[in-house]
């Protein structure tokens, strides 16, 4: 019923513990007694493992007396670990940062007894009461003898059962030597598969404790793996090594029971318990396997179970360190990618500061390299919030220990000091032979880097300085590059009587570094004020260059008086004579669209009546080829001496839209040939004349506008005529923001290519 060795009822047992280190030991004899011949051995050694972890969870977190309970449950065993501490399971104390694991894996939770528990019993649960809590466990044998694989959900209850003291339970035979059950071993760590082996000895020797330590990582003071028992001083104890050919993997120590120890065995001279001044190494007498034969112990055993533990403390750490390499290489691929993957100086700063807090620092600070001037303090990270403004503090302190090794800070060398409190480094974050800043990251005292640690730091200075470098030169490019963009634009649009103007820019999302070749500009001559507007083909240098061509000979030319018809001519010379001239040859066409103000504001326009109620405008097209037509609208005006005529001409440009006072909009002009790229025969500007009465406005706009998409759709000129159709009343820099504004909705605040608009407008 029990397993293969044996069937029966089972009586329910129970005992009472103390909260003192021998406890765990206690509930492992008193569950080898009360299972002896009811379970298999695999599930014997799980139910003593769980009942050990679980014991020293109560005696270690509790600290309150435990009682143990077993019974027979069906086809297994019901195991119950009671304590008498009033916190539920679950809420855990918060570790602080001081009290934090700092390192490349240093973050792994503490305890395994749950996860033991789940993993290693049939079903479990646990039971509240108001005097403490219950953890038990139930373990299942199937008709073969093996342990089934069902699992149940958890049950809680609301009562704890009260302690029921039996008499010391007498130990039965020792268990013969055996490796931990495969499945079992799974579940475990190496540190708890020693702590298991350990247990495992303690059981079967006459021995009163037992403990392994190996050498610190540090190589400082020796680290305790696996206890069991009330432990003596180490002077009582038999040393055993777990590798005599590698005595870095440690020892063992084991205190034989009351007579067992034979005089003159030898043994260190610490007297402080279990912790000695150094390392792991004792006077070789203690380790003479004559000693443990003489105190009854079996030699074999132990030698054999010296031989387990140094294997798994040898898996372990090859594991380990195995696993520390991969952790060390996710985070530098990880930190590379963030950091790649910001051209933000500002942002590149602040991550930089905050991607080793709290895994690998407690605090980072970023400097930047200054000419002449102490380094200045970018950005700074604490993994405790309410200390960021200390280190703020300290970071920029002049006469303080980390702004001397910041300045000081030099070559690939990392180097080392205290500061805050704790175990610092500096190192200089280089790019491209050239000083960037300094990097500086610091831990609590007690928490120094290790060596490998150390190399994980620089490497990750060495991507972020590159990282930095990237942002910075993005940085000034885009600075460069929008005042490029500005140089495009007139800085602030003229004032011309009896005219409201208005302007608009928007870049396209993707720019980046490119220049675009939307421009606009406002020229004063002897024929009066002209309104340009215009487009080169492509972005970036070539482009800026193009743009700043055309406002050049545009300038020239009005300033001279020259017929805007004219002008168009020797724009379109010039620009084909400088694509000719590019070394490979690539042409770079442009687009315009340009009107001339033919009659001052104030003023009657020429040829019109000075006094009409209805006023019949007629506008005349011309062309270089002395073309013409005839166009004619008619709008009634309450006053002729506002009215504003203008001479429009387009170079291939989008027509302009005229804004009534009623709110109708309309396309004026003849479109016209691109300009840089047909010979002089082959071109034609016609010109087309406009009237413009108050209330009425012109609204110039590049292609952007109109080509702005969503989907697979365009922005096109009848939804661009119904916003601007919305638009009536409104000033011409209201047009002009609406204008953009709808050209961004459409496009989702995606717009692919720049936009530029410029409005004219005559007030009343």
């Amino acid at each position: 019923m029990y397993g293969a060795a044996g069937g029966g009822t089972m009586p329910a047992r129970a005992i009472a513990l103390p909260p003192t280190p021998d406890s765990p030991r206690a509930a492992r004899r008193f569950l080898l007694e009360a299972l002896h011949g009811q379970l298999d051995d695999d599930l014997l050694d799980s139910a003593l493992l769980l009942v050990t972890e679980l014991v020293t969870n109560v005696v270690v977190h509790a600290g309150t007396s435990a009682t143990v309970e077993v019974r027979a449950d069906g086809d297994g065993v019901r195991v119950g670990v009671t304590d008498r501490h009033p916190v539920r399971i679950g809420m855990a104390r918060v570790k602080k940062v001081e009290d934090a694991d700092f390192g490349i894996d240093g973050l792994r939770e503490d305890g395994r007894g749950l996860a033991l528990v789940d993993a290693l019993a049939t079903s479990w649960g646990t039971e509240h009461g108001r005097g403490g809590k219950t953890v038990w466990f139930r373990l299942e044998t199937a008709g073969d003898g093996s342990p089934t694989a069902a699992v149940t959900s958890p049950a809680v209850a609301v009562t704890c059962p009260a302690p029921r003291p039996v008499p010391a339970p007498v130990v039965p035979a020792p268990r013969p030597v055996r490796l931990i059950a495969r499945d079992t071993a799974r579940a475990l760590t190496a540190e708890g598969e020693v702590s298991e082996l350990l247990a495992q000895l303690v059981d079967a020797l006459a021995v009163t404790a037992g403990l392994v330590r190996r050498p610190g990582r540090d190589g400082g003071r020796s680290e305790t793996v696996a206890t069991l028992g009330a432990v003596g001083p180490v002077t009582e104890a038999l040393l055993f090594p777990l590798d005599p050919t590698q005595e870095s993997l440690g020892e063992l120590l084991l205190w034989p029971a009351a007579g067992g120890r034979p005089s003159g065995s030898g043994g260190t001279s610490d007297s402080g318990g279990t912790s000695d001044s150094g390392g792991v190494g004792v006077p070789g007498d203690v380790r003479r396997m004559d000693a443990a034969a003489a105190a009854g112990l079996d030699l074999e055993r132990i030698r054999l179970t010296t031989r387990w533990m140094a294997l798994a403390l040898g898996g372990g750490d090859m594991r380990r360190a195995e696993e520390r390499r991969i952790g060390m290489l996710s985070f530098l691929a990880e930190a590379s990618d963030l950091l790649a993957g910001s051209l933000d100086l500002s942002r590149s700063l602040a991550l930089l500061a905050r991607l080793p807090v709290p895994r690998l620092a407690q605090w980072c600070a970023v400097y930047l390299h200054r000419e002449n001037a102490d380094p200045a303090l970018w950005a700074a990270a604490h993994a405790e919030e309410n200390a960021a403004g200390a280190l703020t503090a300290a970071a920029v302190d002049p006469d303080g220990p980390l702004m001397a090794a910041v300045r000081s800070a030099s070559g690939d060398r990392v180097r080392s000091l205290t500061a805050l409190g704790g175990p610092a480094l500096v190192m200089v974050l280089r790019a491209r032979r050239r000083v960037l800043g300094v990097l500086a990251l610091g831990r609590p005292e007690g928490n120094a880097f290790a060596a490998d640690e150390i190399d994980l730091l620089a490497d990750l200075a060495r991507r972020a300085a590159f990282a930095v470098d990237n942002a910075r030169l993005y940085s000034r490019q885009v600075e460069l590059a929008g005042t490029l963009q500005a140089g495009l634009r007139p800085p602030e649009l003229p004032m011309i009587e009896g005219l409201d103007l208005g302007s608009a820019y928007g870049a396209a999302q993707s720019a980046g570094l490119d220049v675009g070749g939307d421009f606009f500009d406002l020229l004063w001559g002897p024929l009066g004020w002209t309104i340009a507007i215009g487009d080169v083909c492509g972005k970036g240098a070539e482009a800026a260059t193009v743009t700043g061509v055309a406002r050049a000979v545009l300038r020239l030319l009005t300033g001279r008086g020259t017929e805007l018809g004219e002008v168009l001519l020797e724009l379109n010379r010039t620009l084909r004579d400088a694509a000719s001239s590019h070394p490979n040859g690539q042409s770079r066409f442009c687009t315009l669209a340009a009107a001339t103000i033919m009659a001052p504001a104030g003023g009657p326009a020429e040829g019109e009546p000075a006094d009409t109620d209805t006023d019949t405008s007629t506008s005349t097209s011309t062309s270089t080829s002395t073309s013409t037509s005839t166009s004619t609208s008619t709008s009634t005006s309450t006053s002729t001496s506002t009215r504003i005529r203008l001479r429009l001409f387009l170079a291939g440009h989008p027509q302009p839209v005229v804004l009534h006072a009623d709110g109708r909009a309309s396309l004026v002009g003849r479109p016209g040939t691109l300009l840089g790229v047909l010979d002089d025969d082959e071109v034609s500007f016609p010109g087309f004349e406009i009237v413009l009465r108050p209330g009425e406005s012109l609204v110039f706009y590049t292609d952007g506008v109109i080509e702005a998409r969503n989907g697979g759709k365009l922005l096109g000129e009848d939804r661009l005529l119904d916003a601007i159709g919305g638009c009536a009343g409104l000033s011409a820099q209201g047009i002009a923001d609406r204008v953009l504004a709808a050209a961004e909705r459409f496009a989702g605040g995606n717009l692919r290519d720049d936009v530029a608009i410029l409005v004219a407008r005559v007030p009343g």
